[in-house]
């Protein structure tokens, strides 16, 4: 039997690995943008954002000859700081809890190609989505804001988080759940103090936040 051939994410990383300048720029071309997305959200702040993915990209570098390519690269390069980004995802939520949501966070989001009125509640509406990612449990605010709010597929957040991918549509599911409520509760008490709604039409089975991300 033939061996497997190797994936394009382990061809560049052992190409990286071997010192070639143009694979490590074709990496960081590639993945670079996602490194930083992910960081603002963890950290809620360009200045913190910016220094989290330099450290990203500095394990990332440390250790690219231990890359297997048996998960993606993406997720196996945020893997290697896990723990940072934790600490700094903590960080931020408590931040956020006495606080409004970053208009660096916010910015990171698809615009979608709305008119100024329809962008103006689509913030509105995530800051909603926001807040109540703030107050639901670690794992379960996790997993949304890599699926939903991020974009990343499943074996992406399966692998990043070291589990099973049935433990991401678990967690997926009752953090949707768990999302909807708050923010439908969010909604109603605006409602009896005359306040705009601020957060988004939401089934009690996917809370989206009109990002257009597929269920599960």
């Amino acid at each position: 039997m033939s061996a497997p051939t190797p994936s394009q994410d382990l061809l560049l990383a052992r190409r990286a690995a071997a010192g070639r300048a143009d694979a490590w720029d074709e990496l960081l071309a590639l993945y670079g943008e996602r490194f930083y997305n992910l960081a603002i959200h963890f950290t809620g702040a360009v200045e913190d954002a910016e220094d989290l993915t330099q450290e990203i990209c500095l394990r990332l570098y440390q250790n690219l000859r231990q890359y297997r390519g048996d998960v993606p690269l993406a997720a196996w390069a945020l893997r290697l700081s896990r723990n940072l980004c934790i600490d700094h995802y903590r960080s931020a939520r408590r931040e956020r809890r006495a606080g409004a949501v970053s208009e660096a966070v916010l910015e990171r989001l698809p615009a979608g190609g709305e008119d100024p009125q329809t962008a103006a509640l689509r913030r509105q509406q995530l800051r909603a989505v926001y807040q109540g990612l703030e107050e639901m449990p670690e794992d379960l605010a996790e997993v949304v804001l890599l699926r939903d709010l991020q974009g990343w597929s499943l074996a992406e957040t399966a692998a990043y988080l070291e589990v099973p991918v049935g433990t991401v549509k678990s967690r997926l599911h009752r953090g949707r759940l768990d999302l909807a409520g708050r923010v439908q509760g969010a909604n109603a008490a605006d409602a009896r103090l005359g306040l705009p709604a601020g957060a988004v039409a939401l089934n009690s089975e996917v809370a989206e936040a009109g990002l257009g991300v597929e269920a599960c």
